[in-house]
């Protein structure tokens, strides 16, 4: 039995957290004990009326220790590596994972501190923010944590792998991949009268159909380009509503995120789609929905392997992305759902139109084939196992190295 400290600067339901979630308990499922190192847990408005338990108290149920470092929010002074180190001390960590952007180079500047590996799950292509140069700044102290600490970048996707070495410089060796899953054998169900109540929800007509989009607002996700989609979409006489649900995370780029909204409101409205292009707010019953929907749309610029687009493969609904994270191996289009372009509003309206023209029955097939490919190679099980054999093999790999010298 082995401890592993996790850092995770912002505990929430977004998909890094999740995934942090899912391993956590699949190293508690292998035996082993599990501290999650916490930033403060963000506020969030439920607008779908259900009971929805906090983050940290689905932690707990797990059977995950939790502890809060106020600092690990913004870790803007080495004070915070130092209180992180003394927290896995104290936990008697063998191992320290990191998350989040933000907390990463704390984890692996504790683990080295400590003489421990350091870890990090990669869960997304890089992007820096701030003004002027300090993206450069950032980058530049990432690469430089990362190539002199990092013992294994679990990657979810072969994209960001492929950025790791690329982009940061790290060796072959230090990287591999574990695509994100989710639990796809025993995704919820619903029922007939659960899906027409969702949809009366959302006063869809008989001959509408409902197209989803979940994840939070922010540049990344390419909701300018989702909306451009579904304009072109409306315009060429298709009935439809969009679903997006999510919104504005706390967080040092919520002001700019903000204004992104509203410029995405503003064009709806201007083209009198606001109507038709509806946003839902952050929600608890993101399964409900999709088990109620025609077809599941992502339109983000990058991605690690976006979780939300497995989700809807769990839940049998085709599924049409842009290749912001590559192509898996396998994937053929029209066959487990669709790949575009990114950055590409008339590839994805394309897509999208010629979905919405196939028979009920056709998509149907769609998502069934694509619910078998999440099955074959997301799911949670196969993943967790994966990614607990990788830092048990870490842990044992340290053990050794700094095991004492025995004379014979």
């Amino acid at each position: 039995m082995s401890r592993i400290a996790i850092t995770l600067c912002l505990p929430d339901f977004t998909g890094a957290s999740k995934m942090a979630k899912f391993y956590a308990e699949a190293l508690i499922g292998a035996g082993h004990e599990v501290l999650v190192i916490h930033g403060p847990e963000p506020k969030v408005v439920d607008t779908s009326n259900t009971e929805r338990t906090n983050f940290l108290v689905s932690l707990h149920e797990g059977g995950i220790q939790t502890v809060l470092l106020e600092e690990l929010a913004f870790p803007l002074f080495p004070s915070v590596i130092t209180k992180t180190a003394k927290i896995a001390s104290e936990f008697g960590a063998d191992c320290v994972i990191g998350v989040n952007a933000r907390d990463r180079s704390v984890a692996l500047k504790t683990a080295n501190r400590l003489k421990l590996p350091g870890v990090l799950s990669l869960q997304n292509m890089h992007h820096f923010h701030g003004p002027m140069f300090v993206p450069r700044l950032k980058e530049s102290y990432y690469r430089k944590a990362m190539q002199n600490h990092l013992t294994m970048g679990i990657c979810s996707s072969t994209a960001v792998e492929d950025e790791m070495r690329e982009r940061f410089s790290i060796p072959e060796e230090r990287t591999c991949v574990v695509y994100n899953g989710v639990d796809v054998l025993n995704f919820p169900k619903a029922t007939d009268e659960e899906i027409q109540q969702t949809r009366d929800a959302f006063q869809l007509q008989p001959d509408e159909l409902m197209l989803v989009n979940i994840g939070r607002i922010d540049i990344q996700k390419g909701l300018e380009v989702l909306t451009s989609a579904f304009q072109q979409i409306i315009a060429s006489g298709r009935k439809a509503k969009l679903i997006q649900v999510g919104d504005v995370l706390d967080g040092p780029n919520a002001a700019e995120m903000t204004n992104h909204f509203n410029s995405l409101k503003a064009f709806l409205k201007e083209h009198q789609l606001d109507d038709r292009f509806l946003f839902a707010g952050w929600r608890n019953d993101c399964p409900l929905l999709l088990r109620s929907a025609d077809i599941y749309v992502h339109s983000a610029h990058w991605e690690g392997w976006p979780l939300s687009v497995v989700e809807a493969m769990g839940a049998e609904l085709p599924v049409i992305m842009t290749d912001c994270s590559g192509r898996p191996a396998g994937f053929n289009d029209f066959e487990h759902g669709v790949i575009v372009p990114k950055n590409d509003p008339a590839a994805l309206a394309g897509a999208v139109n010629k979905m919405i023209d196939l028979p009920a029955e056709e998509r149907e097939r769609i998502g069934q084939q694509g619910y078998q490919f999440a099955l074959d190679n997301f799911e949670i099980t196969r993943t967790g196992k994966k990614f607990v054999e990788i830092v048990e093999q870490m842990i044992e790999q340290n053990k050794k190295a700094h095991a004492p010298l025995t004379s014979s």
